[in-house]
């Protein structure tokens, strides 16, 4: 018998005519097609990752560069609005999130069954038998895997998405102090800038005494030479300080994903925190909080069960099926069971006699779980000689600040004052007077240079321990209070 017959409207019990049949196949393929769906492991066995906080892609809007309106967020004048605007459009951050949750959504992918498979067997030449001519066969399987190989994929790729979530704090971190870091730095060119005109025009204010000495005859030329000589000096020491302006905004706009000439309010003020905790204290914190080393123990973590994953792959695998025969009526006639379609279960599993293959997974899972452990030890080696170093900064900072207010900016202020009064009575020198003048301007500059690399210590210790340095209940002392 050929297809060709299905078309003919005999008496010929064709599988694609007889209802019968029609309703044992589309059970069997439900039946098979609904265990499939089930594949997927009780939701229990896997939590989903707890998010760190940051919003979804699909909730994350960065707007283009050439279709943000910047007007009112160039008003911000203060680092809190510029951090929070930074977290929002920085493209490093959608980079790291996009990850996360690429990392996410391969849990329910490595913990699904297999695919059930579909086969049909269609005979060219008929199988002749007792009931009759078999014509094709329907089969339907489901893989199983080892128990356990599901388990151990989850908890890998839960881990990895575990590791994504802490690298995006890190990326958060890293952006948070290249911001904090521009910020400083703009604070300290905006107040070296007022600092060195002020200067300025205090040496054309000696300069002028100078020529008015001269010209009464109570001082020499040189007098005049000098301040002029100190003036040029000065504005082109101004003119380098003003050029550094345009990197110092390209930096600040760079972590911002701004244009890098658009225009940012100067910062008012820096703050100078005291109270910290003991040296140790901190070094411990940062081993504890550091995203980075929370990253590197989920990747541990993972490599250790990719180890017993890669174990179960000495196990066999299993797989079920019912295979389906659409048989015709017996030639003969009165013959017992003419028709019949005979359904057969099939049970398959695989034979892992590559022994080989297996132990070198193991080995391979054992070489990365080694490799993670020393990249983490080398992490903690590297963190501790950071914070040891922004340590030093920062407390080597605070006694320059210390130095510069308590002590050596009132004596320089005072030694001016009394070498003008000298100067004016003729007790002393314009060479003294300029001198004076030069040593304030070199000790106001280093006081504000030395708030600046404070903030700057304290900003890199937040980024390694990844959390605020000092608590709010910490005295603070603003640098405008000076």
């Amino acid at each position: 018998m050929t297809l060709n017959t299905l078309k003919g409207a005999t008496s010929s019990r064709s599988a694609f005519t007889r209802l019968p049949r029609v309703r044992n196949l589309t059970t069997l393929i439900a039946g098979v097609g609904l265990a499939g769906c089930t594949g997927v492991l009780p939701n229990n066995l896997y939590q989903p990752v707890s998010p760190p906080s940051f919003t979804s892609i699909s909730e994350r809007i960065v707007v283009p560069q050439s279709e943000r309106n910047d007007t009112q967020i160039s008003q911000a004048n203060s680092l809190e609005q510029w951090v929070i605007y930074a977290l929002e459009q920085n493209p490093s951050i959608t980079v790291a999130i996009a990850q996360y949750e690429a990392a996410t959504q391969k849990v329910p992918q490595v913990t699904a069954l297999p695919d059930p498979k579909l086969s049909y067997r269609y005979f060219l030449e008929e199988v002749e038998t007792r009931v009759g001519p078999q014509q094709f066969a329907v089969g339907i399987s489901q893989p199983l895997p080892w128990l356990g190989k599901l388990r151990l994929q989850g908890q890998m790729a839960s881990q990895a998405a575990e590791a994504a979530a802490a690298r995006v704090s890190m990326i958060q971190n890293e952006v948070i102090s290249e911001v904090a870091s521009a910020w400083y730095e703009l604070f300290y060119f905006d107040r070296a800038l007022q600092i060195m005109r002020g200067n300025r025009d205090l040496v054309v204010l000696l300069e002028r005494v100078a020529r008015t000495r001269y010209g009464t005859g109570a001082s020499g030329h040189p007098d005049v030479i000098r301040a002029q000589v100190e003036l040029g000096k000065i504005e082109n020491d101004l003119a380098s300080l003003t050029d550094r302006e345009a990197p110092l905004l390209a930096r600040l706009n760079a972590a911002l994903n701004r244009p890098s000439d658009a225009p940012i309010e100067r910062p008012k003020e820096a703050p100078f925190d005291r109270g910290m905790e003991p040296d140790e204290t901190i070094i411990q914190r940062v081993i504890t909080n550091n995203p980075k080393l929370q990253a590197l123990r989920f990747d541990i973590a993972e490599a250790t069960t990719a180890k017993e994953r890669a174990k179960k792959d000495f196990l066999p695998d299993f797989s079920f099926g019912i295979d389906y025969i659409a048989t015709d009526e017996a030639r003969a006639p009165n013959v017992a069971g003419s028709g019949n379609d005979p359904v057969s279960a099939a049970f398959t599993m695989t034979l892992p006699i590559q022994r080989g293959k297996y132990r070198a997974g193991v080995q391979a899972a054992d070489a990365r779980i080694a490799g993670e452990i020393a990249r983490r030890d080398q992490q903690v080696n590297s963190l501790e000689a950071q914070t040891v170093s922004a340590l030093f900064r920062l407390r080597d900072a605070e006694r320059q600040i210390d130095l510069y207010r308590n002590t050596l900016l009132p004596k320089a202020n005072e030694s001016l004052a009394a070498t003008q009064r000298a100067y004016s009575t003729g007790e002393s020198t314009f060479a003294d007077l300029l001198d004076a003048q030069r040593v304030l301007l070199v000790f106001e500059l280093a006081e504000v240079r030395a708030v600046t690399d404070h903030n700057l210590a304290r900003t890199a210790l937040e980024a390694l321990m990844g959390e605020p340095l000092l608590s709010s209940a910490t005295a603070k002392d603003t640098n405008n209070e000076q």
